[in-house]
């Protein structure tokens, strides 16, 4: 059967080249239009590493010196420290609020800015990101981080950190435990428990991350609160933004805006996400096109030959042998072009590179990690993963487009095939 698909190929090798022209073409396209949609859209796949759903953001506003609402006896740094614990006292005693606890500066997972460093616990060169906690807050709980090793996140925000503990992310280094005590130029750090990665920027894989303590919340610039399970924040958000007014006003600090924390997210991904959707859109009218025009190519060159399928009925073969054997010289067609539309998309591949989601914060240049986490990491398993989509979806669109009429034409009788060509 696949030789006599090959000879009939070979037979009628003018058409079928300009078949196999039209094909490669399309496999370059389709090549070059899958690799960013396929890497972003696993890349939004993935957890996040916390859960955002039922968690909110207050921002903390403070009045400066020259306003006449500032308060000169609260702008001392022990008091101002005192009222935002006070704060956050009240929001986590609030009806309805699991828990509550302090957002150091803008470093936050989803948040617009992230600090980037080098890695603390091994001389090996690798690039991590760093978070700030404050203990005893209820950080680890209210974000809900989920524990790859190590204590629990009740455990965590309950301790007591000296200045050598802290927590980070596993894997830091595969299949090595990050727990204990690990040098740093000399020092010595213990790792009290490692986190599942964390997805710092939303348009990024988790990556990994180094919680590190802070003394005091006066960096603070919100206060993120989960609401219990079954609240729902329809109903609570617009008593809790009355009693909020009035009851946070505390010293010179005020309330400014108050959001779920998905929305505070998509405050960073806005220009990502609408990046994405055109992607999509794109890939989508493209592959439209090529399922019409392919397959609709196909379709004609398989209704043209009547009168082969009739002389191959009146030699006994029947209708199954004859649509395998069409099928068989699609795959054939599409398995070539795919293999020479993917050693020429190569060559550009080899000096631009694929597709890797870039970021201000973090891109291939400024990740030291010498370890690969994700598949489209590896340029060999990245390539072939995506020449295997593009060799399926052709193959595909190309045995719509003879499948379909040759449903009809391989069941008339041999005669009535012949008189109509």
């Amino acid at each position: 059967m696949i030789r006599l698909a090959l000879k009939n190929i070979w037979a009628r090798k003018k058409r079928s080249g300009w078949l196999l022209a039209e094909l490669v073409a399309v496999s370059i396209i389709l090549w070059h239009l899958l690799d960013p949609l396929m890497v972003q859209t696993y890349v939004n796949s993935l957890p996040d590493g916390f859960e955002s759903e039922n968690l909110y953001r207050i921002e903390l506003n403070e009045y400066p010196s020259v306003s006449s609402f500032y308060r000169a006896d609260a702008g001392e740094r022990e008091q101002r420290i005192e009222n935002m614990w006070h704060i956050r006292e009240r929001v986590s005693r609030y009806s309805g609020v699991e828990s509550a606890t302090f957002q150091i500066e803008a470093l936050a997972p989803g948040s617009t800015a992230c600090l980037l460093g080098r890695n603390a616990i091994s001389d090996t060169l690798m690039s991590v990101f760093t978070v700030h906690f404050v203990p005893k807050s209820d950080y680890f709980t209210t974000f809900r981080y989920r524990t790859f090793e190590g204590l629990s996140p009740k455990q965590l925000d309950q301790m007591d950190y000296h200045s050598s503990e802290f927590v980070c992310t596993d894997p830091h280094f595969p299949g090595k435990s990050v727990l204990g005590w690990n040098g740093d130029g000399g020092n010595k750090v213990r790792v009290v428990a490692s986190l599942y990665p964390v997805k710092m920027r939303m348009t990024l894989p988790p990556q990994q991350v180094e919680f590190l303590q802070r003394e005091t919340p006066e960096n603070a610039w919100a206060i993120v609160f989960r609401l219990r399970d079954g609240i729902d924040p329809d109903d609570f958000l617009p008593a809790f933004r009355d009693w909020a007014k009035n009851e946070l006003q505390l010293g010179n600090f005020y309330v400014g805006n108050i959001e779920s924390y998905q929305d505070f997210i998509k405050q960073s991904t806005s220009s990502a996400d609408y990046d994405y959707l055109m992607k999509v859109i794109l890939a989508c009218f493209f592959l439209f096109c090529v399922f019409f025009g392919v397959s609709g190519t196909f379709w004609m060159q398989t209704r043209s030959r009547c009168e082969e399928i009739g002389i191959l009925k009146s030699f006994g073969a029947t209708s199954g042998r004859i649509l395998r054997l069409f099928l068989f010289e699609g795959l054939g067609l599409v398995t070539v072009a795919v293999l020479l539309g993917c050693v020429i998309y190569l060559q550009y591949a080899m000096h631009s590179g694929l597709y890797f989601p870039q970021d201000v914060y973090f891109s291939q240049e400024t990740c030291c990690s010498p370890y690969v986490h994700y598949w489209y990491e590896s340029f060999k398993e990245h390539f072939l993963i995506v020449s295997g989509v593009v060799w399926l979806l052709m193959v595909l669109i190309v045995s719509f487009g003879i499948y379909v009429p040759m449903r009809g034409i391989s069941r008339i009788a041999p005669t009535e095939a012949l008189h109509e060509e």
